[in-house]
């Protein structure tokens, strides 16, 4: 953080460490508020930060939602038909959720798309919706606003700027309109998808209805059914209860208490090797370098978090933000966010329809909204350490044209905390295909000095001069 004499420069952890890590987390699948009460993942991150040294280790819980179906099934025209549950649909309360022993019998509707224009012309009161789940944040248009790419390979391929981040769809918008033209549950074709439908996306609440994912060529043959006007039978059954969300907080003090954050979420849908075993393990990575130092050798305290509730609806991170940055009882002031997400592999739709992984990194942007020395620092950091297909994009703009930010930092960047936050979105992020091997493992290390050399920027930079 400071500038480190020949031989005092602290050892980062190595790619196997750093892999260890990635590989312990992602044994816990499902981890977080996926599972019912499960401290998993929150045991073994305290253990780790005990183990660096970090000082002020605590675990700070927030009430959060788990929703697991128990029985699911679909038939057309009497024909199952393979497809996974729609994670929070058939919101009835907290409590059982149940279409009855029988399943929900009715005709289904294709709406195509779901636009306004499909339900305007289509009577789905009382029906089944057979909808196209679209994603709508293609490669190209984060390109289109990045103000600086990191790419000297020149590794751009055209043919993958259409591929889409799963983070951003059209489900919100399909859904308010079935709800309010009286559909009684949905199936989602996963139209922009490879041949899964292994997909848990983030919660969306107030989804009334109960609703089912196929993959595209289920759908197709759903269609056909539908267009001789089959009838299909959808059953899910299980509950949504609450239950806690744990965020891993630990300190390493400094010179100041001015603090600078770093942060992942450890929760997961599935085994989540790279959302977010990868991420975490970046920061645990950063959290042993630092720990090397002493607390002068250190110019602002550093806070590692490692936040829960990221696909149950952010309460976890609703509560940090309270506690440490709107009403904090500390004098310990957050002055910067360093987030870390998805050392991912890049992958794509083959032309039979598998995913198709590469082993090359997944195209990844580091969204900020500091100064302009501490974009140049990005700048030099990336290129030094290598990390090749790297977009630098400003943060604020592009929270504003979406309504969030795509990274678990949101709140924390709407909270008013200048933020640097790297993150990618392979195209399996939500899906049961993020395993370990879809880790991009030569990155693990330069992806931590990198972060290393941008957070001793922000350390001997003035508080009141870090935000752009």
């Amino acid at each position: 953080m400071t500038q480190h004499h020949p031989g005092t420069r602290p050892e980062m952890p190595d790619t196997d460490t750093i892999f260890s890590w990635i590989s312990d987390l992602a044994t816990f699948s499902g981890r977080g508020t996926q599972t019912l009460d499960d401290r998993r993942s929150a045991d073994y991150l305290v253990d780790a930060f005990t183990r660096f040294g970090l000082s002020d280790i605590q675990v700070q819980e927030a009430d959060s939602l788990h929703w697991h179906a128990t029985r699911s099934e679909l038939t057309v025209a009497g024909t199952p038909v393979p497809h996974a549950p729609a994670a929070f649909s058939h919101d009835t309360g907290i409590g059982p959720f149940s279409t009855g022993a029988d399943g929900l019998t009715a005709s289904i509707v294709d709406v195509g798309d779901g636009g306004e224009g499909d339900f305007a012309a289509a009577d789905v009161r009382g029906k089944i919706v057979l909808f196209n789940l679209r994603f709508t944040l293609p490669r190209s248009l984060l390109l289109a606003v990045g103000e600086f790419f990191h790419d000297p390979h020149d590794t751009v391929d055209p043919a993958d700027m259409n591929t889409a981040n799963p983070y951003l769809s059209n489900f919100e918008e399909v859904l308010e309109l079935a709800i309010g033209a009286g559909a009684v549950g949905f199936v989602g074709v996963l139209a922009d998808y490879f041949d899964s439908h292994d997909i848990r996306p983030e919660y969306t609440e107030d989804i009334t209805i109960p609703g089912l994912w196929v993959t595209k060529a289920n759908g197709a043959r759903i269609r056909d059914l539908a267009v001789g006007g089959a009838r299909a039978t959808l059953c899910l059954e299980g509950e949504k209860v609450t239950t806690p969300a744990r965020t891993v907080i630990g300190y390493l003090p400094g010179a100041s208490d001015d603090t600078i954050m770093v942060q992942s979420h450890h929760d997961s849908a599935w085994d989540g090797g790279v959302e977010d075993a990868s991420g975490t393990a970046e920061v645990m990575a950063l959290a042993r370098y630092y720990s090397q130092l002493t607390p002068q050798q250190r110019p602002k305290t550093l806070m590692f978090v490692l936040m829960d509730s990221h696909f149950t609806g952010y309460q976890a991170h609703e509560e940090f933000v309270d506690t440490f940055i709107t009403n904090p009882a500390t004098s310990r002031r957050i002055v910067a966010n360093v987030t870390l997400e998805h050392i991912a592999k890049q992958a794509e739709i083959g032309p039979d329809g598998s995913l198709v992984v590469y082993d090359r990194p997944e195209y990844r942007g580091i969204f900020e909204n500091v100064s302009a020395p501490l974009k140049a620092a990005i700048e030099n950091a990336v290129i030094t350490h290598g990390l090749h297909r790297t977009l630098r994009v400003p943060a604020d703009p592009l929270a504003q044209a979406m309504g969030e930010l795509p990274t678990d930092a949101d709140l924390v960047h709407r909270a008013g905390i200048p933020i640097i936050n790297l993150i990618s979105g392979p195209l399996y992020l939500y899906d049961k295909a993020d395993t370990i091997d879809k880790v991009h493992k030569p990155d693990l290390v330069p992806v931590a000095l990198a972060f290393a050399d941008i957070i001793d920027h922000l350390a001997v930079t003035p508080s009141d001069q870090i935000h752009a």
